[in-house]
């Protein structure tokens, strides 16, 4: 099955660098993720630089978090999206995923997608457990107005977090945007489809 390699900022070797592109020669692993915010580090960083030359290289995607963090140890300073944008900037040819639309900063994730043709953003992680009314209302207007400012969305994919989310809250949560069938379809499963080369067909 394939999957995504976190790579830990402060603790990766060159013997991990030498495991991950086989795992991503062989088509095992699919993106990389890292976690700033948990970890102390700009995404925009040096030494990621030989992470994002991997991914280019296997023409993989790098998801990289951002927003509010689960552990109150972590430095929210590190995962605000307008970081992402140096990184974008940067490498025009590397894909890039912005987790949990950087939310609370979800207008300055708009704004690192609306530019940036290589960067793309995630629903995922937005609640713990289910959706209070109250919220789902506040963040069906959030990411509404996300589209409706960055566009077409071929840049936004479905995510929960499961487990710590329950998938029924987020398919309700989605389908609460009240998204044409079209755009539903991308969000679901085309963008990241397309993103991540998982080869799925329409049935």
């Amino acid at each position: 099955m394939p999957v995504i390699a976190g790579v830990s900022f402060l603790n990766y070797k060159e013997r991990d660098l030498r495991e991950l592109s086989d795992y991503l020669r062989e088509g095992v692993v699919k993106g990389l993720k890292l976690y700033p915010g948990y970890e102390p580090f700009y995404p925009y960083d040096s030494r990621c630089r030989v992470l994002y030359e991997l991914a280019v290289e296997y023409d993989v995607p790098v998801m990289i978090h951002t927003g509010d963090t689960y552990s109150s140890k972590a430095k929210g300073r590190y995962a605000h999206p307008l970081a992402v944008d140096d990184v974008a900037v940067d490498f025009p040819d590397l894909k890039l995923v912005i987790c949990h639309v950087g939310n609370p900063w979800v207008r300055d994730c708009m704004e690192v997608v609306y530019r940036n043709k290589n960067a793309h953003a995630d629903i995922s992680g937005l609640v713990l457990g289910d959706f209070t009314e109250r919220f789902e209302a506040f963040m069906v207007e959030q990411v509404r107005e996300m589209v409706l400012y960055a566009g077409d969305p071929n840049y936004l994919l479905y995510g929960t977090d499961w487990p710590i989310c329950r998938m029924r809250t987020y398919l309700k949560f989605v389908r609460s945007l009240g998204l044409s069938e079209e755009h539903y379809e991308k969000i679901m499963w085309k963008n990241a489809n397309r993103l991540f080369k998982l080869g799925l067909a329409e049935v």
